[in-house]
């Protein structure tokens, strides 16, 4: 018999997927524990991907710009706030020191963390007063894992199909409707664009530029507009640049090809995804919100456990690239390295791909 809840902290002190991935758990929360209050912790610039979420009650923050006094200062009024709503259940979902000293101070009566390999030290594990022991990396999903937690709380993960949520605000989609409108593309009701979003937080995660420039030149010669975005980082912006310039060399035909690259936020993304034909990139963000919007995508992924990270959707394409070459074990990668280790997928591939998917979708503008 599960225990009655009234309200639960969840922390996830992760990157903006992580914090995505994570909007299932709340979900399962909410519809097994009817009238619970909800509230997550997350790093501030994270927030975007819990706008307008409809299971989160609310969002606290660790705002990481903040140095010396003023960051101590913060999360000291974050401690002894957390500490004042006498929450009945904190779950701790990352391996974050201060995520542990909240969870600990909180003095709740259920104190769930998941177990880490690199904290199992006496003072970590008194924190809290369940942990979650995962299966060995890569067998399950990190929606899955996450869920798991939910274990420790009366109720059976295996029996949650988990969901995420991802809510675009309706003055972002017009927004969107206008800036694309005014660029000559009028698809957002017709589904005649693909958005693409070509790089990563770090390089070794993404594909090489003259190959997804042929893709882009392609989908351009079919008649379809193309949008390119990417996050305001000098490099991504740098590569995303590159890609316009080799794509325009190649393409031919009148569709447009807009470079949005470091120009569109989070949540302007999320607008655009959800009216956009199909949606390819790598293993970012945005393919993680094209999964929690149903958006049909093509993902490319490199040296990263794929079953734990790949699109959680049964409308995503995953082309691994150590299908087609020797990768590096996952745990190995030196994150510093510009290195390219999707190099190995050829275009041919993609391109393929593209032809499926597009077999497999009909615009809005055909359905009556």
């Amino acid at each position: 018999m599960k225990k009655v809840l009234a309200k639960v902290l969840v922390i996830k002190l992760r990157h903006h997927g992580d914090v995505l991935l994570s909007t299932a758990l709340y979900r399962a929360l909410v519809e097994h524990f009817p009238g619970i209050q909800v509230d997550v912790l997350i790093y501030k610039e994270t927030t975007p991907l819990l706008e307008n979420n409809p299971h989160v009650h609310r969002v606290l923050t660790i705002d990481r710009k903040l140095k010396g006094w003023k960051r101590v200062k913060a999360e000291l009024g974050l401690l002894l706030g957390v500490r004042r709503e006498k929450y009945d259940a904190v779950i701790h979902l990352t391996d974050q020191w201060v995520g542990a000293l909240i969870t600990r101070f909180s003095q709740a009566p259920k104190r769930v963390e998941m177990f880490y390999a690199k904290r199992d030290k006496p003072f970590w594990h008194n924190s809290f007063t369940d942990c979650v022991m995962p299966p060995a990396r890569g067998k399950a999903h990190a929606v899955e894992l996450n869920l798991m937690c939910l274990s420790k709380l009366g109720v059976d993960p295996s029996s949650i199909k988990g969901k995420m949520a991802l809510v675009p605000s309706e003055a972002n989609q017009l927004k969107v409707r206008e800036w694309l409108g005014k660029e000559g593309i009028g698809g957002l009701n017709g589904g005649d664009f693909v958005l693409i979003h070509p790089a990563a937080r770090w390089p070794f995660k993404c594909w090489e530029d003259d190959k997804f420039a042929e893709v882009v030149a392609y989908l351009l010669g079919k008649g379809y507009h193309v949008v390119l975005t990417c996050a305001p980082d000098p490099v991504e912006k740098a590569m995303t640049a590159e890609i316009e310039r080799l794509a325009r060399q190649k393409a031919t035909g009148n569709a447009v090809l807009l470079n949005l690259g470091g120009q569109v936020s989070l949540p302007l993304v999320a607008a655009m995804l959800s009216n956009c034909r199909f949606y390819i990139g790598v293993d970012s963000a945005p393919m993680h919100m094209a999964a929690a919007l149903d958006v049909p995508q093509i993902a490319l992924f490199g040296p990263s456990w794929v079953e734990e990270w790949k699109p959680w959707s049964n409308r995503a394409k995953v082309i691994y690239a150590g299908d087609f070459g020797p990768l590096p074990h996952p745990d190995s990668i030196n994150t510093d390295d510009h290195t390219r280790l999707l190099r190995a997928i050829p275009t041919q591939v993609v391109l393929k791909e593209i032809e499926m998917l597009e077999q497999s979708t009909v615009p809005q503008s055909q359905i009556s």
